[in-house]
Parts: structure tokens; C-alpha cells; sequence
């Protein structure tokens, strides 16, 4: 599906309202979006063009989506935070917060959260149902 720029910025404003209400500092964010800190004061500040390229918008989408993901989850964005900013000891983040994971902007860790989290969601939605 072929986005237009005007949707392509939305798209990354949503992603950077989501980053910023998990608590991610600029350097977590410029790094998790793959954007330049001029890149990023730009779209925080003006509705200025800034050209937004694959990488970045598949990185947008993997964001967008863990977001969905903990909202089917978690019943508020308290938890959704918690989780998000929480170190844990489970075998899939090992004693680290999954914040801590992403911060670097690896995007095999971005895709692995997704997939953690998307079982986190099937899980909760078949434990809602029985």
C-alpha cells in the first residue's frame, strides 16, 4: 500500500505521541525511528516536509503496532507504561525492560517485541474468552 507524504508524517507523529507516552528520552526515539535529531525536532515542532524513507516507516509500523498490541492487553496506558519501562525476568527479556531492548534502535529487537507482545495479546484475548 503506497502512503502518501501527508500520511507518512501522521503515521510518524503517532509513533512519536506513542514513544513519548512510553517515556522514551530523544536519543531512545531518534534511534528506535532510525530519524536524525534534526529529523525529529522537525516533525515535533512544525508540519514541515520531512522525507520519511522505508526504514523509518517500517520501524513506524513495528512501533504503531507493539502499541496495538499492549492496548488489547492491558487495560490501561498505566500498564501499557509499566510494561514498557519494567525490567522483567521472563525468558524473552531476560531481567531487562523491553524499553531496553528497543533503545538502540536494532530492528531484529523491534520485531522480536512485536512478536512478544502479539503473544502477550493472544494469550489475554483466550483467557478473556474462557
Amino acid at each position: 500500500m503506497d502512503l502518501s507524504q501527508n500520511e507518512k508524517l501522521t503515521l510518524v507523529k503517532y509513533a512519536l505521541i506513542i514513544l513519548d507516552g512510553w517515556g522514551a528520552s530523544n536519543l531512545q526515539t531518534e534511534a528506535i525511528l532510525a530519524v536524525s535529531p534534526e529529523q525529529h525536532a522537525r516533525l515535533k515542532v512544525t508540519p514541515a516536509p520531512v522525507s520519511i524513507g522505508p526504514p523509518t516507516l517500517e520501524r513506524v509500523h513495528l512501533v504503531v503496532e507493539i502499541d496495538g498490541f499492549l492496548r488489547s492487553t492491558f487495560e490501561s496506558s498505566h500498564f501499557i507504561n509499566n510494561f514498557i519501562n519494567v525490567r522483567s525476568h521472563s525468558a524473552n527479556l531476560n531481567g531487562y525492560a523491553p524499553i531496553e531492548h528497543i533503545e538502540r534502535g536494532d530492528l531484529t529487537a523491534l520485531k522480536l517485541l512485536k512478536q512478544y507482545v502479539s503473544e502477550m495479546a493472544q494469550n489475554a484475548e483466550h483467557e478473556r474468552d474462557q
